[in-house]
């Protein structure tokens, strides 16, 4: 092992006089009697220093400078290179508060910002913050530029669709880069002009570089192999549920065979598993993880049931006044509850509706009120139910009462993505207000939010908050 390092130490104004004077004193060489000398100045440097040093001294005198000189300035230059500031990454957080400090107090108003942002800038100046939204400012500006200039290029032609080689394509390329040399694509495109019809001299260098170190043959079959995987890519499968069948077979492969065996657990079970490839088995096997064989049964099953249940989901059929004044005579008749007893009453006007249909419109119609006045004034237009659509001449549909306007269904709001400023509007008024002040929020920003109402913002801060749960909030 070497002698460990020592810290480098710069000579000082008083240890250069102090040698200077030794040596006058008494002469080159006599490092010893220096040092016994100037005991106090130079008792941080041994003889070899000295000497060392005097020699340094020596060279820099007969160059024509002065070493003194140099030693300062070196000594200037490795302090100026210890007191450089260490680099700290800019956290999201910090963006973040920035952006939203931006927002509200404007460009420039760096001061304020950093006051207003506590805790967040504490290792931050106001330079530092001036210069990371100068550089913010680049990033998005050069981005867009990016970004209108691929736009334009697509704009002015329509994007290329891909089109696989053929092994004929691949054969021309490579006699043609035999016969007339790597480089002459618009030559190896002429002398196969029927076979490379479809192919641009930019497809053909392309197409050659992919080669690489590849020999013919494995170039071909890598070529075939990429376009089936395309074309199977595109034949898109239906979702097959696992039967617990198929699981106990599954379980009981993986113990007789192992962990891995997934073609040998095929073969054992041809007729079980005619349905499933390799790759199904074990990414099958990957979700049951350490759960029990119950738990994961009953898992699959839920899983398949929510499949079938979101299927199975119809659209709303609203009720005709036939309907209505039916389900009033059989609760009148049978009383309430009987509700297979009115359904099977009467069967052509309940053909399409279910017993829990039938009790759910009742307890509505209970619910909205209505029944009192029916019973005094016999009138069906007591309930506030939606009647049917029905022609009414040349295809018009017939005007529900007045009294149902609003049972009708609202014209669909049109879906609005949120902007980056509108996000951190809403962060920073819910850090400024807290949440529920969406109000106070909105009167915050009324640029940014003109076109965001009070439930607008509440219902993007839920769904932002479930999405996002590791997104520090920031304390302004």
């Amino acid at each position: 092992s070497g002698r460990k390092p020592t810290k480098r130490s710069y000579w000082t104004e008083a240890e250069v006089e102090a040698l200077r004077a030794g040596v006058k004193k008494f002469g080159e060489g006599h490092w010893t009697l220096m040092k016994r000398d100037h005991a106090e100045i130079l008792k941080n440097r041994t003889s070899m220093d000295l000497k060392d040093k005097w020699r340094n001294m020596t060279k820099a005198a007969a160059k024509g400078g002065s070493n003194v000189g140099k030693g300062a300035g070196k000594r200037e230059d490795h302090f100026r290179t210890e007191r450089k500031k260490q680099r700290q990454f800019w956290t999201p957080l910090e963006t973040h508060a920035l952006e939203a400090g931006v927002l509200r107090f404007g460009v420039g108003n760096w001061a304020e910002i950093k006051r207003q942002a506590g805790d967040i800038f504490s290792n931050r100046t106001t330079l530092d913050i001036k210069d990371k939204w100068r550089n913010l400012q680049k990033k998005r500006g050069s981005a867009a530029r990016n970004k209108s200039k691929f736009t334009q290029h697509f704009r002015e032609g329509k994007k290329k669709k891909r089109v696989f080689w053929t092994e004929a394509e691949l054969k021309a390329l490579i006699e043609g880069v035999g016969k007339c040399g790597e480089g002459n694509w618009t030559a190896i495109k002429r002398e196969y002009p029927q076979i490379l019809a479809n192919r641009t001299t930019i497809d053909l260098k392309d197409k050659w570089r992919n080669k690489k170190e590849k020999t013919n043959e494995q170039w071909l079959l890598e070529t075939q192999r990429k376009g089936r995987d395309h074309f199977r890519e595109q034949k898109k499968t239906t979702r097959n549920y696992w039967t617990e069948l198929e699981l106990q077979g599954l379980i009981e492969g993986v113990n007789e065979f192992g962990h891995g065996k997934w073609s040998r657990i095929k073969r054992s079970r041809p007729e079980l598993f005619s349905d499933r490839t390799t790759l199904d088995l074990k990414d099958k096997w990957r979700t049951k993880q350490d759960k029990t064989f119950d738990e994961w049964i009953a898992e699959t099953k839920r899983k398949r049931s929510e499949h079938f249940r979101s299927e199975r989901k119809t659209t709303k059929n609203f009720w005709t006044e036939e309907e209505v004044q039916a389900l009033l005579r059989g609760c009148e008749e049978y009383g309430e509850g009987k509700w297979a007893l009115i359904k099977r009453a009467n069967p052509e006007l309940f053909k399409n509706r279910t017993t829990l249909d039938i009790k759910d419109k009742w307890r509505n119609m209970k619910k909205h009120g209505g029944l009192e006045e029916y019973k005094k004034s016999g009138s069906i237009n007591a309930f506030p139910f939606r009647a049917g659509k029905e022609s009414t001449g040349r295809g018009k549909k017939r005007s529900a009462p007045s009294s149902v306007q609003h049972s009708r269904p609202q014209k669909k709001k049109t879906k609005t993505p949120w902007t980056a400023n509108e996000v951190i509007a809403l962060q920073a008024g819910v850090n400024e207000f807290g949440v529920g002040k969406w109000a106070d929020i909105k009167r915050m920003y009324p640029e940014v939010l003109a076109n965001r109402t009070s439930m607008d913002i509440k219902d993007k801060w839920r769904t932002y908050s479930k999405r996002a749960p590791h997104v520090p909030r920031m304390g302004f």
